[in-house]
């Protein structure tokens, strides 16, 4: 998209407030009944269907100022969720971009308590793309292990976190899943504090490798002997893209460097490539 229609496209300002809603406030000062539409971004090669408007209600003192709230509905499944705007019923939607975007209460020392529906953690975070434009990442998870910290050594990795949305019984263990259809795994004794807080460490050297190949390992967190494993990830902050942002050290270990790194979707993996 050209330079000149980005800088066309309306500004969006976004905060998120006490209760856990994003607030969005534009100024459209010959609009009459505007929406912000979030259209879910479909996978490369397939097209949309998923879309949400969400009503922009005219500010009282300030004359030309829109708002709108998106709270508990609609509900995002997780995905991203790029920002348009629809001036009038009758006129074309039109990319935004982000004006002030205020998340100081997605802060991990913040008081906004994680937003849980029926044991499911709903996480939206407003975020400027790659081009330039606001989108929404939302994540929906069905139990969360959520990091708190990660202490790479020497040939391990201990991580330190708090389960959400589910809760520890017998049986609870770490669990690093080979990628891939059928792949094998590996447990981890956990430590299971109050309130859901976790810790575990990782140790490199009983991971399997395989001369000259390359492996990924997934981090789950296993709350009981009878329940799913639930994947090991942060997103309770204010960072939508962690993988090139939080960068940890790596480890050689029998001819292979081990590397835990963030996904694009932000859950924890360990990447294992030949030393050489």
């Amino acid at each position: 998209m050209s330079q000149r229609t980005n800088e066309e496209a309306p500004r969006v300002d976004c905060r998120v407030d006490a209760a856990g809603r994003l607030v969005f406030e534009v100024d459209l000062p010959d609009a009459v009944a505007p929406q912000l539409l979030l259209r879910l971004r479909p996978k490369k090669g397939e097209e949309e269907t998923t879309g949400h408007a969400v009503e922009l209600l005219a500010e009282p003192e300030a004359p030309g100022r829109w708002r709108a709230e998106l709270g508990d509905n609609p509900r995002l499944t997780e995905g991203r969720w790029d920002a348009y705007l629809l001036p009038e019923a009758d006129q074309p939607r039109r990319r935004v971009l982000p004006g002030v975007r205020d998340l100081r209460l997605l802060a991990p020392t913040a008081p906004v308590e994680p937003l849980l529906d029926g044991g499911t953690l709903r996480v939206r975070l407003p975020y400027a793309t790659k081009d330039g434009f606001l989108a929404v990442r939302a994540w929906q998870r069905a139990g969360h292990a959520e990091i708190s910290r990660l202490d790479p050594a020497e040939h391990q990795l201990t991580v330190h976190g708090r389960l959400v949305g589910a809760e520890f019984g017998p049986g609870a263990a770490a669990l690093l899943r080979r990628r891939g259809k059928g792949g094998v795994a590996r447990e981890s004794e956990l430590t299971v504090g109050e309130d859901g807080a976790f810790r575990f460490t990782a140790d490199y050297r009983d991971l399997p490798t395989e001369p000259g190949a390359s492996a990924v390992w997934n981090v789950f967190v296993r709350p009981a002997t009878d329940a799913a494993p639930v994947r090991v990830s942060r997103l309770l902050d204010d960072v939508a893209d962690r993988k090139t942002v939080f960068v940890y050290p790596s480890s050689v270990v029998r001819g292979f460097t081990f590397w835990p790194y963030h996904t694009l979707d932000n859950d924890l993996s360990v990447q294992v490539d030949p030393a050489d």
